[in-house]
């Protein structure tokens, strides 16, 4: 579904992504982790083209797109949803049209099919009889969710997650990862998700990647990663077991 071949990117004189080659399997849930700095959020951000790689190749879903245009791109986002850090919800909007807000701008749906998309969309969050209130309303991690409903929604092929579970008490960083875990798996969508937990990485990813200095020093299940000599692989580890 994915593939990364040899990209740098390179910001002035500091090279954040230095030739990193991997692939996405369909279906796959993979995790990104790593220090502060080490390029996870860049890789994502030139993967959906808000960031063009200075050298090497991006196939999504069989095309190369590291060269597209901004119009070009458009299709190729439409296939990619993608869930930020912080909610991002519109403060003014009820979480129905929150959800509904990527639906109304990319397609021409009647609205009674809006108003399925988006009861579905928060069903499969488990949100209920929430739609007409205000984000303020609702519990942060509840506004996550919301995020997550407003992503699904629009029936993307790959889900995209930065850091979502920043800032979450460990129940509800619980309910987070077991959400990514259903939801990938219910609708067989391709999940990459860039993450500093490796307890998350280790209960929730098919397959992790570790970066360092804008290279992978480690990939493989989460088996796998628990056997690495790897030294940041060991410290991700020893927070684990702690």
């Amino acid at each position: 579904m994915i593939e990364f071949k040899k990209i740098v990117k390179r910001f002035g004189d500091r090279t954040v992504l230095n030739g990193l080659s991997a692939v996405i399997r369909e279906g796959e849930i993979v995790f990104i982790l790593g220090t502060s700095g080490t390029g996870k959020s860049v890789l994502l951000k030139n993967l959906v083209g808000l960031l063009t790689p200075d050298e090497g190749e991006i196939w999504i879903d069989g095309e190369e797109v590291s060269k597209f245009s901004e119009e070009q791109y458009l299709p190729i986002r439409k296939k990619c949803g993608m869930v930020f850090q912080h909610p991002a919800l519109f403060d003014s909007l009820t979480i129905f049209e929150n959800v509904a807000f990527g639906l109304r701008r990319q397609y021409q749906f009647p609205e009674e099919v809006i108003k399925e998309k988006v009861l579905k969309a928060l069903r499969l969050v488990h949100l209920r009889d929430v739609e007409d209130k205000l984000p303020a309303q609702v519990s942060y991690g509840m506004q996550k969710r919301v995020s997550l409903a407003r992503t699904i929604a629009l029936d993307p092929k790959i889900l995209l997650f930065d850091e979502p579970t920043t800032g979450l008490d460990p129940v509800t960083t619980t309910a987070v990862n077991q959400l990514i875990l259903d939801l990938s798996r219910s609708l067989k969508t391709t999940s990459i998700v860039v993450s500093h937990d490796m307890n998350c990485a280790l209960s929730v990813a098919d397959r992790i990647i570790v970066l360092d200095k804008g290279q992978i020093v480690a990939m493989g299940t989460p088996a796998e990663l628990k056997k690495s000599e790897v030294p940041l692989v060991q410290d991700f580890l020893a927070e684990v077991l702690a």
